[in-house]
């Protein structure tokens, strides 16, 4: 029977790590030099030069500094947490997301390099001490991967904010509009999204009754977004449509325009072939200073870039509560959910502007593609991971403790001992101390 065992080497300077991994017949050697610029492993006492490598310039960290109730939908106030925390629930369910979506570009992401003749760079920002990962691949998929979606939402948020300020600070005003449809679990949300894209393309696009109508209301743009929600009624898929109008109305005004709106939103879903909504509920108008109740602390521009992470009304689920079901609980069912969400978003468009808001505003185009794979600029190289490391770390789900062990240690001590853990764990060879 092969024994296998591991020993940590006495330390030749404070700032210089070894141990050894011994076996019969073969010997393995890891090892952490001095400013920690080189980490390498052995093989029968010579260095094998194909195996994991990490080298970076002598930078060290510096020590680490101490998410209601509407007309049609519910948000819960997010409970704060520290980041690191939320991060590593965030890799979490991405390891999730890629097991119900295996043939999709989500199942590469984080995971694969972009040059695969390079490894896996480990970068910090001293500042912020902030850690994070270089030369990975990011899917940019705003709808299905809780860590691009969180990414985007937020880049997404900033161009509300400022298209919502800029209106406001030149004397218009901002309604929020929701629109919906009737529908049950035998709706499925592919024929509820291409139908609702059609009735949409009406009402917004202008049939004549509704220029004449948004004409009325004093609209001049709009910013439109989608949510999806699923209960007992199955999914539930509506629309969050922020109007920029020149000025406030009066509330017996806006109540006729309402009542008149909600009727041609009527017309629009007969004329797309989708359920029949309901005069009182299917169209809603509400004032952008709402928050209290509609939007909670996130403000109006958290609702309509963030609905499909915050969590859903009580008896209702949002997509990502779906996916943390099937994580935490096992529930096939909600995976399945989540799969038939995600595949019918794919490609979608988080928000659609009207022509000529942006520019008005001089707010810059950006893909979901180009904010996903924006770096810290700010950030220095501490290491790169050759595949020998990072695959093991993937594996057995490590790679936000990493980066929260980079953050919480200067020294990179706890780093190196969680890497020697996780090879270690992909050899199965148990540590024996002393």
């Amino acid at each position: 029977m092969t024994l296998f065992y591991g020993a940590i080497l006495p330390l030749t300077s404070p700032k210089t790590l070894s141990f050894q991994l011994a076996s019969e017949p073969s010997s393995y050697v890891f090892s952490k030099s001095s400013a920690f610029s080189r980490l390498s492993l052995h093989l029968d006492g010579k260095e094998d030069t194909g195996a994991g490598r990490l080298q970076a310039p002598p930078v060290s960290p510096v020590a680490p500094k101490i998410e209601k109730k509407g007309s049609l939908g519910t948000i819960t106030e997010t409970p704060s947490a520290n980041p690191a925390e939320v991060r590593k629930r965030r890799y979490q369910l991405l390891y999730h997301a890629k097991k119900l979506l295996p043939k999709e570009r989500i199942a590469g992401c984080l995971f694969k390099r972009v040059d695969a003749q390079q490894g896996v760079k480990v970068l910090f920002n001293k500042s912020r001490n902030k850690a994070n990962y270089g030369n990975l691949q990011r899917c940019a998929n705003p709808w299905a991967c809780p860590y691009c979606s969180a990414k985007i939402t937020e880049s997404r948020k900033v161009d509300v904010r400022k298209a919502m300020d800029g209106h406001l600070a030149t004397g218009g005003y901002v309604y929020l509009m929701t629109l919906t449809n009737s529908h049950n679990a035998s709706h499925s949300l592919k024929f509820l999204k291409e139908g609702q894209r059609e009735a949409m393309r009406r009402f917004m696009g202008g049939t004549r009754e509704s220029r004449s109508l948004f004409a009325a209301l004093g609209k001049q743009h709009h910013i439109n977004a989608y949510e999806v929600t699923h209960g007992q009624n199955g999914f539930h898929p509506h629309h969050h449509v922020l109007l920029f109008v020149a000025s406030k109305l009066e509330d017996d005004a806006l109540q006729v325009l309402r009542d008149q709106l909600a009727a041609e939103w009527i017309h629009c879903c007969s004329k797309a072939g989708l359920p029949l909504p309901d005069m009182k509920y299917g169209l809603d108008i509400r004032s952008g200073r709402y928050a209290a109740e509609y939007v909670n602390k996130w403000g109006l521009e958290h609702e309509i870039t963030k609905g499909h992470l915050k969590k859903g009304k009580q008896g209702s689920m949002t997509p990502f509560d779906l996916l943390r079901d099937y994580a935490d609980n096992g529930n096939a069912q909600s995976g399945k959910l989540f799969q038939e969400f995600a595949l019918s978003f794919k490609g979608a468009r988080q928000l659609v502007w009207s022509r000529g808001l942006k520019k008005l505003y001089k707010i810059g185009e950006k893909t979901d593609q180009e904010i996903a794979d924006e770096t810290d600029k700010l950030s220095e190289e501490l290491f790169t991971l050759d595949q020998e490391f990072w695959i093991p770390l993937n594996r057995q789900q490590r790679t936000a403790d990493l980066l929260q062990y980079v953050e919480e240690d200067p020294s990179l001590q706890k780093a190196m001992d969680l890497i020697r853990q996780c090879l270690l764990n992909e050899h199965k060879i148990p540590i024996l101390d002393g």
